[in-house]
């Protein structure tokens, strides 16, 4: 069988998501048949899909509420034939797209309105990180003055007191910070830049690290328990100061990290 003359890999989702008009809907299925290439994209993309509707349900959120969508989501399955793959059994397999599809909006909409849960905090401090290291999240305050940095969360709806450290010892220099969620429960933010530009984030809320999620590595040092996560690849150091968490998150070595954690930390 001849190469295919071009590959249809833009069009497979809005093909799988039924969005494609007649004819091109039909030249789709047809460039299936004879390219394995696009087929096994289009194969993985329905897999997918599959999974999404069969077990996800956004974490954090309440044990009924997720009881409430999995029903709704056994309850409503519609089924589109998924076309059988070249010298493979013609069985057909059905797969609930259109579940799939409202199970990812509905992750989205619960995932807005449940970011600040604790549950999902070292996702959401990682999401933090990525935001502020592509500067899609401004600092209120650029400075490397701590004091300054303190009396800012202290007149920006901070109300507890944050303790903005300088960790020259270790090289990082602060470079800013702001308040997050500031409507909420207030965070108090703030950046620390180190060799080679690495970043660090801190931030600093009131609450407990019993209310994080369980699967952390636990380490000891001067008397602190540290709550250690790996989030997509970056670090996530949790620790506990009075009615205080405190966090440290960055993209650099683990254990720089925790060390910078272990700096910072005070009994």
């Amino acid at each position: 069988m001849s190469t295919p003359s071009r590959h249809y890999k833009d069009e497979l989702q809005d093909w799988l998501d039924q969005r494609l008009d007649a004819d091109t809907c039909a030249e789709v299925e047809r460039h299936l048949e004879g390219c394995p290439e696009c087929r096994r994209e289009y194969e993985a993309a329905a897999w997918t899909k599959q999974q999404t509707a069969r077990h996800y349900v956004p974490a954090g959120l309440p044990p009924e509420l997720q009881e409430r969508i999995l029903r709704s989501l056994r309850a409503e399955q519609p089924m589109v034939t998924v076309l059988p793959m070249p010298q493979r059994s013609q069985k057909r397999a059905m797969l609930p797209w259109m579940a799939a599809a409202a199970v990812a909006v509905l992750a989205a909409v619960l995932t807005a309105v449940y970011l600040g849960r604790p549950g999902s905090l070292p996702e959401t401090f990682a999401a933090d990180y990525r935001a502020v290291e592509a500067r899609s999240l401004a600092l209120e305050l650029v400075t490397n003055d701590v004091k300054a940095m303190e009396s800012f969360f202290a007149t920006h709806g901070v109300s507890f007191n944050t303790r903005v450290f300088d960790l020259g010892m270790m090289k990082y220099q602060l470079v800013g910070g702001r308040v997050q969620a500031p409507s909420d429960r207030p965070r108090a933010l703030f950046v620390y830049e180190g060799p080679n530009k690495q970043q660090v984030v801190c931030q600093m809320y009131l609450g407990k690290v019993g209310d994080l999620p369980s699967g952390a590595i636990v380490r000891q040092n001067n008397g602190i328990s540290f709550q250690v996560y790996t989030v997509k690849g970056m670090t996530a150091v949790f620790w506990q100061e009075g009615a205080v968490v405190c966090a440290l998150v960055s993209n650099g070595g683990a254990e720089e990290v925790i060390q910078l954690a272990f700096a910072k930390a005070m009994p």
